[in-house]
């Protein structure tokens, strides 16, 4: 373990929450966009705004991310995490393995901010059910997103409302998560007997 200091992820983490929950409503305006009758170029429109917001909530999280990875390292040991520091913004990047790199990169800042298991190995500690989730909703909405894309006319307002569905519930479950790191992260270290 480390002696340098933990810094606070709140101020990240309010700004990436706030940008998130703005993100899943600009989703939710464009998919009530579709229902109603309107001209393609504001749903165009709606869109793009959209997209703008989802890559600043995107930049915003990983700027948190980050710093909870930071955090991590400090609170247990760098060497026991999986991936290096630089697959946090990396692994966003680089296709296919952004379906799995950001998930594995995440469950171990979950884990390595526990600090009520000063002496378990990083690997053994368990798993977040909400990082699991947060990935699954997030993940799969994108994914119907693209299918969304891709589908006729007559689909296409069903499946973005689905996937739009999905982005919400990925919003919720990532703002608990990231409020429950933060949490994790500023709790009085246990002390270990010698």
């Amino acid at each position: 373990m480390s002696s340098e200091v933990v810094r606070s992820v709140r101020g990240f983490g309010t700004a990436a929450t706030g940008a998130i929950a703005f993100s899943a409503a600009t989703q939710v305006v464009t998919a009530a966009l579709l229902w109603i009758s309107v001209d393609e170029a504001t749903v165009l429109a709606a869109s793009f705004v959209a997209l703008l917001v989802q890559v600043v909530a995107g930049v915003l999280f990983i700027a948190w991310m980050r710093q909870a990875r930071l955090n991590s390292d400090t609170i247990t040991s760098r060497h026991q995490h999986r991936w290096t520091n630089m697959w946090v913004i990396v692994g966003w990047i680089i296709p296919f393995a952004n379906l799995f790199i950001p998930y594995a990169v995440m469950q171990d800042i979950w884990r390595g901010s526990d600090r009520t298991q000063p002496m378990v190995g990083l690997q053994k500690r368990p798993q977040s059910g909400l990082v699991t989730g947060w990935w699954i909703t997030y993940i799969g909405s994108n994914a119907l997103g693209l299918i969304a894309g891709r589908a006729a006319l007559d689909d296409f307002a069903l499946l973005s409302t689905v996937s739009t569905a999905g982005l919400v519930v990925a919003a919720v479950l990532a703002a608990q998560m990231i409020k429950r790191v933060g949490e994790r992260q500023e709790a009085v270290p246990v002390q270990v007997e010698a």
